[in-house]
């Protein structure tokens, strides 16, 4: 089973590859810049994804039975740029693997961004949603889903994973807990002031080693019809009450500062997702040891600083 990865580079990414090199599967590693491969993993380059020859070049040459398709931004300088990384690479991947002798199964990253505001009487939110995102990120990401519905009608293997929150070691600055574990582990052991955006919100926070446990299971599903599912636990949980918690496991003094300059890319109060689809299908949402899950976070955040 020969398994091609976009955005192998990424957060999410990284901890996709670590389960598909524990389940022993011949994994494609594909990215923009140049990196060392490990055991069990081939990497390549692509040096222009909205290149839509290049894209189907590479797939034929690689013959995956199976795409993970990763990629993607959440911010970028431009809606033309924006819609190049989350929707022009993810189109010309789906005409790609149409063109393919042997058609892949393809499961491409989606997001909770795309259903917009949810009102709470329709949470947990279910997968059948009206769909109405009010940021050009989760606009993106559901034209994504789109072209998805379209290259299944035309006979492509296709999924949509609607990712909610993943959080985990490596994540990024760009997310709010990855920010706030690189603050703390800047700080030392005399501590110091935490700035903050508002933490006064609700998200469905999840292990995002689990979540690439589940991302893998869901490309080894054999269904030619589209599907969207939501991965993610039913779970709400205060941000603030995850960033008093990584206080808590950093052992050090912190003290919390709102900073209104800091602002997340969605102005929903309280949003959690409906995991019925995901365990439907007979996958289960373990739940995650949180104060773990932080602990690690941080300890990776300090490893990064201590090797800069």
């Amino acid at each position: 089973m020969r398994v091609l990865v976009t955005g192998a580079s990424g957060f999410v990414g990284r901890a996709v590859l670590d389960e598909l090199r524990a389940r022993g599967l011949e994994t494609i590693a594909i990215s923009r810049t140049e990196r060392a491969a490990v055991a069990g993993e081939t990497r390549r380059l692509l040096s222009n994804p909205g290149d839509a020859a290049e894209v189907r070049d590479l797939l034929l040459s690689a013959e995956p039975q199976i795409v993970m398709h990763l990629a993607g931004v959440s911010a970028a300088p431009s809606y033309s740029e924006l819609y190049e990384a989350n929707v022009a690479f993810a189109a010309n991947l789906l005409d790609a693997a149409l063109a393919m002798p042997r058609k892949p199964r393809v499961v491409l990253a989606g997001s909770a961004a795309e259903y917009g505001p949810v009102s709470a009487a329709l949470q947990p939110v279910r997968e059948d949603a009206a769909c109405r995102p009010n940021t050009a990120y989760g606009a993106s990401k559901f034209a994504q889903t789109s072209h998805a519905f379209i290259a299944a009608s035309r006979g492509l293997s296709v999924v949509v994973a609607r990712l909610f929150n993943p959080i985990g070691p490596g994540m990024p600055k760009s997310l709010a807990l990855g920010s706030f574990a690189h603050q703390i582990a800047s700080m030392g052991g005399q501590g110091g002031v935490l700035a903050t955006g508002d933490l006064d919100v609700v998200r469905d926070f999840m292990d995002v080693r689990i979540v690439a446990k589940l991302l893998v299971d869901l490309s080894l599903v054999s269904d030619a019809s589209a599907e969207v599912v939501n991965i993610c636990t039913g779970d709400g949980q205060r941000l603030l009450d995850l960033t008093q918690r990584l206080i808590a496991v950093s052992g050090v003094p912190v003290e919390l500062q709102h900073d209104e300059s800091r602002r997340g890319n969605s102005d929903v109060r309280a949003f959690v997702g409906d995991p019925s689809r995901l365990k439907a299908l007979g996958f289960r949402t373990e739940p995650s040891d949180m104060d773990a899950v932080l602990e690690a976070i941080l300890h990776s955040a300090r490893e990064a600083i201590s090797a800069t």
